[in-house]
């Protein structure tokens, strides 16, 4: 793990906020497994435009790995409730007017402003899918099928109908995701 590295507090408050206020009790087995220095961490502000050391987040999805046993659906699901968290009601009637490709080539952008690690890019755009490339040397467990959940949950915001969204790593630190819907 590089401890240089560093994510924004909107990561974070993107995962754990809507856990606490969703879902309390899987909050509390997450607590349990935190180390005191996260639990501590956790418990107190985190502010959204703030930095902060990766290995909070790399803490957290060990955490949250552990409290649901590994379960890939869940691990879905916490992308999906951090998609929700993002999109204000407000920014969800502009999802009406965007292209999927459109919303994830802005998500690009977003990583780069999100982690001081890792890059992500969509490299092919179809009519109706397209393959995003997420190059991460420490990438934390679990963040693949978090990124899939989301990526489901923006297609159907965008009015489509999502297939489930695939991955694979194709080389140590490199992710490929099909992202794919039919129109509705």
């Amino acid at each position: 793990m590089n401890e240089d590295a560093q994510v924004k507090g909107y990561t974070l408050l993107s995962y754990v906020t809507p856990i606490q206020r969703d879902r309390g009790a899987l909050w509390a087995k997450i607590e349990s497994s935190l180390s005191p220095e996260s639990r501590q961490f956790f418990g107190g502000p985190i502010y959204a435009n703030s930095w902060y050391p990766r290995r909070q987040l790399h803490e957290l999805m060990n955490a949250y790995g552990e409290a649901v046993g590994g379960d890939t659906r869940e691990l879905r699901e916490l992308g999906a409730l951090a998609a929700r968290y993002q999109l204000h009601l407000i920014y969800r009637m502009f999802l009406k007017f965007a292209t999927p490709a459109l919303v994830f080539n802005r998500a690009a952008s977003v990583w780069s402003r999100q982690s001081t690690q890792g890059t992500f890019m969509v490299v092919e755009e179809g009519e109706h899918h397209l393959i995003g490339q997420l190059d991460d040397p420490d990438l934390p467990r679990g963040i693949p099928e978090v990124m899939a959940g989301w990526s489901d949950t923006i297609i159907a915001m965008l009015g489509r109908t999502p297939y489930p969204t695939t991955w694979e790593q194709v080389s140590l630190r490199r992710w490929r995701f099909k992202v794919s819907w039919i129109p509705r």
